[in-house]
């Protein structure tokens, strides 16, 4: 079965469930996933990751995220988007200027704790808040914390203010939009919203759905797919050792003496990957020692956990698909 992880271009409209069984309808393949949920009103890129390449999705759901974003300022909704029921309705602040807009997104960057959204798929006992949403419910949420690295403010016109984001996995930019609108007085909610990146991963990477669903075929969509090489290209490593590699298994330990050499800077608990000779990747592991420590011990002291293994046969047209 072709196996690997497709960049798709998400249009404003279906769901990323919507998306998911396109492709499976499109490929004949069951076992399709995606990474990061994007709300039917938001466009841009989205990983789904098919055949054994679903073991892949939590690994790069956690990468930070890129966004574009309108905010219609002066409408409150219930939902924090376009698409919700209208809360309130306030003036505009008399007097905007770009130097106040920009001093203003100075402060919503950095560390910071945000509560979800009751529109949301964050489960409470089990249950999606946007579920109890739907039923007019509202429930007490726990915050969590994201990081906002950058908030740039792209144009500003007729109550929208046109931004880009840089964040953390688990932000979400309707809140953002919301706090923005309450610092200004007036409210205010997501008009339009366009992820750009996942990681080092650029929605220019991604293929329109139109195209999947229009013109495609099997040798189309096995080229356009990106193995483990490329989704975990920016990570340390270690380089076993040649007859290490038909050994290794889910949970097993890789002692020091099995280690060819090390590529990169990682911590205890870090993810790193596993090369084989020939820059060939084998798998992900826990880093159970910091590199710098790595040489310091005997080599039959365990260096890595393994936690995931990908079986490779033939490399793919984009680097290595998972077969």
């Amino acid at each position: 079965m072709v196996s690997g992880v497709l960049l798709v271009d998400k249009p404003s409209g279906p769901t990323s469930h919507d998306v998911v069984h396109e492709i499976r309808k499109k490929t004949g393949i069951d076992r399709v996933g995606h990474g990061g949920t994007l709300d039917p009103l938001a466009s841009g890129l989205l990983p789904l990751f098919l055949g054994e390449a679903t073991k892949m999705s939590g690994f790069l759901q956690s990468h930070d995220k890129s966004y574009e974003f309108d905010i219609a300022l002066g409408i409150s909704t219930d939902s924090d988007d376009s698409q919700g029921k209208v809360l309130s309705k306030r003036p505009l602040p008399e007097s905007l200027s770009e130097e106040t807009l920009r001093s203003l997104l100075t402060r919503f960057v950095g560390d910071q704790m945000q509560e979800p959204p009751m529109y949301s798929a964050v489960k409470q006992k089990g249950v999606p808040l946007y579920k109890l949403a739907r039923k007019g419910m509202t429930v007490d949420r726990a915050p969590r914390p994201v990081t906002i690295y950058s908030l740039e403010l792209q144009g500003w016109s007729a109550g929208i203010l046109s931004l880009r984001v840089h964040c953390s996995k688990g932000t979400y930019v309707r809140v953002l939009a919301r706090q923005i609108g309450e610092a200004l007085g007036c409210g205010g909610h997501v008009s339009r919203l366009r992820r750009l990146s996942i990681g080092s991963f650029s929605v220019e990477e991604a293929v329109g759905l139109e195209v999947v669903e229009s013109s495609w075929n099997g040798k189309d969509l096995e080229a356009a797919l990106i193995g483990p090489d490329a989704v975990f290209r920016d990570l340390s490593s270690l380089e076993l050792l040649p007859q290490v590699s038909p050994v290794l298994q889910k949970g097993s330990l890789i002692p020091g003496v099995w280690v060819f050499r090390r590529k990169g800077l990682f911590h205890a608990k870090d993810m790193i990957r596993i090369m084989g000779q020939g820059g060939k990747i084998l798998g992900l592991a826990e880093a159970l020692l910091g590199s710098e420590e790595t040489g310091l011990f005997p080599g039959g002291i365990p260096v890595a956990r393994v936690v995931l293994v990908f079986r490779t046969k033939t490399p793919g047209v984009r680097e290595t698909s998972i077969r």
